[in-house]
Formats: structure tokens, sequence, C-alpha cells
């Protein structure tokens, strides 16, 4: 066995031994499908069923598993392999916010993507298509340990759940369960008999809501002719008609000129500054009651149409649609190690996620050091230390970093 594989194997055994695990099985556990990666088998071990903790357990502390997953679906027979006979009883609602897929300005130092038809080498979030082929078939790599990424994720649960999950579809705190992913962002699990039996189609409509896929601000009373409505849209409407009001709100508060100037066609741009000048009175204006919505369409057609453009572009949240609309799909298990980090995919509260910082608390090995050789890696913080950036050193470094640098093939024993 691979020295490497075999030092990683013994780190992932002595957490799963240990009193301090934060494994958290799932509910109605006799009900799910357990699926399992190994450090040393190519394939995914699926379609196991447990009829209780003390055998996941043990299954599990005899493996260690490099990556552990459960179905958000219920089964009848969970361990069944044939999908149409398990018998689905219902699944989970289930939400997963990526850093991946935020445009955060620090992924053009740290992510880059290759096109896989043309070789075309492209750095920052990865777009749909390549700009040189238009091809979609694209390959990113993403430096996982970033710090503003995980925090702008955070922020994304934090919209998902008090702008959306809680207002809008009135899930209680108590059926939202919250986990860590382990490597890019978190999870949510909507734990309810209300949507427990909905069918994938019922759950691409709730994605659409909260991605805002379609939506028509008009409907919501962002027309043209708002300014003689009786009862314009104001800031605190509910649903996606506050929403929008809020996110005009909050655009203008931190706008620039060249925020301004981008939203004015080529004839109008010398009002940018004048805009800009006049910014406590616009706000003012959207805070009174009723809005004086008027005080913005005097600015044309494109720069209303544009604030609402804006308004949407930062209210609505960015979730991982294939996620929430697949009925039996298999996510992380709460608790467990994730195989690429090492770090813990810990369950939090949502009174927790505020102060948890996933470099700090997430780190399930914290005592030992180890020698490694790092080709090249960037400066990573863990712990509230910082290592590197290296290149072409020996270092002895804590266990947890070397065991990152390790399993994303940046670094090897000596």
């Amino acid at each position: 066995m691979d020295p490497a594989i075999r030092f990683v194997k013994s780190l992932f055994k002595s957490y799963y031994s240990s009193a301090s695990c934060k494994l958290k099985p799932p509910s109605n556990l006799d009900k799910r499908e357990f699926a399992f990666l190994f450090f040393d088998r190519g394939e995914m071990i699926r379609h196991v069923g447990f009829h209780s903790e003390e055998k996941l357990r043990s299954f599990i502390k005899s493996g260690p598993p490099s990556h552990i997953y459960y179905s958000s679906a219920y089964y009848l027979t969970p361990e069944e392999k044939d999908m149409d006979l398990k018998g689905w009883m219902g699944a989970d609602l289930v939400f997963d916010i990526d850093s991946d897929h935020l445009p955060t300005p620090c992924k053009e130092k740290h992510d880059k993507w290759t096109c896989l038809d043309c070789g075309f080498v492209g750095k920052g979030l990865q777009p749909e298509r390549c700009p040189n082929c238009e091809g979609r078939r694209l390959k990113s790599e993403s430096f996982y340990l970033c710090r503003s990424c995980l925090e702008a994720a955070k922020d994304e649960v934090f919209k998902l759940v008090e702008e959306f999950l809680m207002p809008d579809f009135g899930f209680s705190s108590n059926e939202i369960h919250l986990a860590f992913s382990g490597r890019r962002g978190y999870h949510l699990h909507v734990e309810s008999e209300a949507v427990k039996e909905l069918d994938q189609y019922a759950r691409r409509e709730v994605v659409d809501y909260v991605k805002a896929v379609s939506i028509k601000p008009e409907v919501h009373g962002f027309h043209l002719a708002v300014k003689g409505s009786y009862t314009p849209p104001s800031l605190d409407n509910p649903g996606w008609r506050g929403r929008i009001a809020r996110g005009i709100y909050s655009f203008l508060s931190r706008a620039s000129l060249e925020d301004l100037v981008a939203l004015l066609p080529p004839s109008r741009r010398h009002e940018a500054e004048a805009i800009l000048a006049s910014k406590d009175i616009l706000l003012k204006a959207i805070e009174s009651s009723p809005p004086r919505w008027a005080a913005l369409l005097k600015y044309g057609r494109r720069f209303w149409e544009g604030l609402i453009a804006k308004a949407v572009e930062l209210q609505h949240c960015e979730i991982d649609e294939r996620v929430t609309t697949d009925i039996r799909r298999l996510i992380r298990m709460p608790g467990s190690l994730h195989g690429d980090t090492g770090l813990i995919a810990m369950p939090l509260t949502l009174n927790e996620l505020d102060t948890f910082d996933p470099l700090r608390d997430a780190v399930a090995f914290r005592e030992g050091e180890v020698k490694v050789y790092v080709e090249e890696a960037p400066e990573i913080s863990l712990m509230e230390m910082s290592f590197g950036p290296y290149k072409n050193s020996k270092v002895r470094l804590p266990s947890a970093v070397a065991l990152y640098l390790l399993r994303a093939g940046l670094a090897r024993l000596v």
C-alpha cells in the first residue's frame, strides 16, 4: 500500500474511533441508503442499509471510508440494488451551496479552468462555455481552503435561510439542518412532511423561485407605471416584491460612479455624477411610505431596468439545482471526514453558523507532525496559522496540513 494512503487511513481510523468524532447519522436511519468510497478501491460501494446506528458506526470504524454518503430519500428496502424496487417513500429537500459557483474576486488568484475540447486555459470563475471554442466540456481546478470563498458561501447560507426558507416557505429552524460540506461550502436539509413527497418538478419550482429563474419584475410591481401606483413595492413587502426593493436599495447604497455609469445609455452617462451626489436623497425616497420610485424613473428606462437587474443579481441565491431537484440524491453525512481535505463535514445549528470558521473549527487532526516534500503549493491557512507558499521544499508540517497537501496531490511523504 502507498505510504501516503496508509498514513491518511490511520488518521481517519483514529478519528472514527475517538470520543471526539462528530458523526451524526440521519433520522430514520433504517430507511436510508448508504454509500461509501474507500482509499484503496476505485468504485463506490452503495445500496447499503443499516438497521441500527451501532452497526453503521461499526462498519465505518472497520474501513475506514474516505467518503460517507446517505440518501436524501427514504426507502422501504434501501439495500435493494434496483432503484425501481427500493420503494421510494419520499425525500428531504436538500440544498448545496458551493463557493465554486460564487463570483468572488479572489478566484482570479487561485482558480483556473481548462477546456477539454480545445485546451484553452482560463483563470477565475468557470464560464458556461469556453470563450475560445464555445465548448461546454470544462474542467475546473480550485484551491478549496480560501477564507474569502468560504465566507461568501456562509453569506449565501444566511440568505437562503433568512430570505427564503423561513419567511417565504415557512419552515421553522427545527426543520432546517445544516452542515459544512468539508470542502467548498454548506449543505442544508429540510426535513418536513410538507416537502417529503414533492417530485422533481415541484422541487424545480423551488429552485427557480430561489434562483429567480425567468423572474418577471413587472409582475411584482416594478413596471414603468410604478410611480402612479396606489400601492407601490416597498422594502418591507414579502416575497420578491420586497426583495427587489431591498436589492435596489442595497445596490444604490454602495454603488460607485463606475457602477452608475454602466447602467446609463451613452447619451446620459454625464448624469452619473448627479445620481451619486444625490444618493442619500434617492435612498430616502425608497424608504418613504409609500416609496417614491419616480425619483429613480426620471433617469430613464435603461437605468430603471438596470437597477432591477442588479437587485435580482444581489438577492437571488446561488444553489446547485441538480442537488435540490434530485429525489434520490446521495449527500455527505454530517460529522464525517471529507476524503479530499481531511476536514470534518461539521454539523451546525443556525446559531452556531455565525461564528463558525471551517479552517479552525472543522480541523480533525490537531496533533502530530509529518515531513513531506511539496512540489508547489500556495499559502494555506489552518488552525489560525499560515503555511507556505512552498515550491520544491522538504518541510515538517502539522498532520492536518500535510494530509490536505497529500490528498490534493501537491506533496508526498519523505
